[in-house]
């Protein structure tokens, strides 16, 4: 999941350097770049580092500063450990060729072996390092007549896994992409073009782009886009969507911003999809089939991984309880296609980006047996909105921190709403959630002003204790529990438990203690008596609970600490409840020194399996 980007302008490495810098919640292990500043440059200029990409730009030091062709790279580690040694671009022995690529060579060690014997030393631990030797031999060997992109496309020929790859070569005024499995689009503007593994870095620079597709191998020149005889070359169009620059304003941190901006994301996930005929009717277009035809089928997979799994899980409670429809969300990687998919099925697959790898491949899956395919994704022009053609777009903006946390909750919304388009419930029912979903983004809004005082008594508490234990009970506060635990540990690094509550007493229970922190989510709904019986288990037995809850009943004198919430619909109930998991992750891990946006072995978008 690296991010690449190229350039060719009259100060391309700039450009790149500012690429690299949006493209930096993909991986920031290492950053390098690489410049050509005329046409028969020997060797060609490079430069990497571990750290951040201001590492890199303080290293280079403006030495690039009016190159006219430039690569660069940020790192998410794969093969070969954080070292600067292993960063991009790698360059062949004499420095007259350098490579940056995002992906995985599965064949990496047979080739290894190959250019060992082509007498080539290998100087890193990357399964990138042997493309550039294998470039540098073909151009040195080819017959006469055949060019930088020949040579480049018999390289790839030798490839076997993923990649996203540019290169550059001294004489070669461009530069040689490629892509199979891994994203790579192309932009264009009036003084440059570019490439780049996704379109954020365009925006302000380019007017058009045009999205590559597996298999394309291709030279970039500052005229446009060169291919081998007969092979397509993908069209530009106009660049769609807005980007928000990466900037906390008056907060802290990227992370703590995109909590407080739910109100206003929920906002636009809502907007123009609930109909103002006050009959509690939903307006979800986007779909290649009709709510009749949706109702009719006999199944929907939902595919996804991570935060967005446990949104799905969410979502496909929604569809059970709404619907006749049987509905389960799988992990992507996991993905039993055979089983679960046929014509009469609907896969639809969940992601912020829409490049996580393990989903898309799970797309491909389903449609091997015939399943529609669909998506909730939250970038226009991804690859999984243009492999599925249809679905709807989360709207929640742009999120930057690594740990998602709008795009969570605009995840559920958008599921909630596609649930109801389809939904065989009362209308009186489903009047009722419609009428509490217009309120929504006013509920949770109220609900961040409120929160201060009892997380922070919270979060000193899991601060100063054992590993937490997340529990719930109902389907939507049980998977909310798995998604407060990934939050903890993706950001305070602290090693969490999550299940449902009546779980605890067939073993988890052995882990309490006294004192042992149990995080109990219990809004008023049908289950509120069965997770009063699981927390006074704990409490029974030394544990200290933090109590989510928008009850004000007797559960609250169970509770150490009382995190009250605002109350709602229980069918809304995760949206409310979200929140406060959130902060509680964000305050413990700034009280445990994690550099909470950017934590470690951690990227936004994951393209590899």
């Amino acid at each position: 999941m690296c991010g690449i980007f190229g350039c060719i302008a009259a100060d391309a490495s700039s450009q790149v350097l500012e690429g690299l810098r949006k493209l930096e919640y993909r991986g920031y292990d290492s950053a390098g770049l690489a410049a050509i500043f005329s046409e028969n440059e020997d060797p060609i200029e490079t430069e990497r580092t571990t750290g951040y990409v201001s590492d890199l730009v303080l290293k280079a030091n403006g030495r690039f500063d009016g190159a006219k062709i430039s690569i660069g790279h940020t790192r998410w580690a794969t093969h070969g450990g954080v070292t600067d040694y292993n960063a991009h671009p790698h360059s062949s022995d004499d420095g007259k060729i350098t490579i940056v690529h995002n992906g995985i060579i599965e064949n990496s060690v047979d080739l290894s072996s190959k250019v060992s014997k082509l007498g080539y030393k290998l100087s890193s631990e990357t399964d990138t390092e042997v493309i550039v030797h294998l470039l540098d031999h073909e151009l040195k060997t080819q017959p006469e007549g055949k060019n930088h992109l020949d040579a480049f496309c018999s390289v790839i020929s030798q490839l076997e896994g993923s990649w996203a790859i540019a290169a550059m070569a001294s004489g070669l005024d461009g530069i040689l992409i490629s892509r199979q499995g891994a994203p790579l689009v192309i932009g264009r503007g009036q003084e440059n073009i570019s490439v780049s593994s996704d379109v954020q870095p365009f925006y302000g620079a380019c007017s058009e782009v045009a999205y590559m597709k597996d298999g394309d191998n291709f030279l970039l020149t500052k005229d446009g886009i060169i291919s081998q005889l007969d092979f397509e070359i993908p069209e530009f169009e106009p660049l769609k969507g807005v980007y928000d620059e990466q900037d906390p304003g008056n907060f802290p941190h990227m992370m703590l911003k995109e909590i407080h901006d739910q109100p206003t994301s929920l906002s636009n996930a809502l907007s123009g999809r609930i109909s103002a005929d006050g009959l509690g009717t939903t307006e979800l277009s986007g779909f290649d089939l009709s709510p009749e035809e949706i109702r009719n089928l006999e199944r929907i997979n939902l595919v996804a991984c991570g935060t967005a799994y446990y949104a799905s899980e969410i979502i496909s409670s929604y569809i059970r309880k709404f619907t006749s429809i049987r509905s389960e969300a799988f992990i992507a990687s996991e993905f039993p296609a055979k089983s679960v998919c046929s014509p009469n099925t609907l896969t639809i697959g969940v992601s912020q980006s829409g490049e996580t790898k393990d989903t898309l491949d799970a797309l491909f899956e389903a449609k091997k047996f015939g399943s529609h395919l669909s998506s909730f994704c939250n970038v226009i022009g991804s690859t999984m909105a243009r492999l599925t053609g249809n679905g709807a777009y989360l709207h929640a903006g742009p999120e930057f921190a690594v740990a998602s946390t709008k795009v969570f909750t605009n995840m559920v919304a958008v599921g909630l709403l596609f649930a109801l388009n389809v939904s065989d419930i009362p209308k009186s029912e489903q009047k009722k959630i419609v009428q509490e979903l217009r309120r929504l983004p006013n509920i949770v809004s109220s609900q961040l002003l409120d929160l201060d005082d009892s997380i922070s008594l919270a979060s000193e508490l899991i601060t100063n204790s054992e590993p937490p234990i997340f529990i719930g009970r109902g389907g939507l506060s049980s998977y909310l529990a798995k998604e407060g635990a990934l939050k903890m540990m993706e950001i305070s690094y602290i090693p969490c438990l999550s299940l449902p509550g009546g779980e605890l007493k067939h073993g988890p229970i052995a882990l309490i203690s006294e004192g042992s922190p149990v995080i109990a989510i219990a809004p008023a709904d049908s289950k509120l008596s069965l997770m009063e019986s699981s927390i006074r288990e704990c409490k029974s037995r030394g544990a200290k609970i933090i109590l989510i809850t928008d009850s004000e009943g007797p559960i609250t004198e169970l509770a150490d600490i009382l995190i009250q919430t605002n109350r709602t619909h229980p069918d809304l109930s995760p949206f409310v409840n979200a929140i406060p998991i959130q902060l509680l992750a964000y305050h413990v891990g700034v009280a445990n020194g994690v550099n909470v946006d950017r934590p470690r072995n951690l990227a936004k978008s994951v393209t590899v399996v």
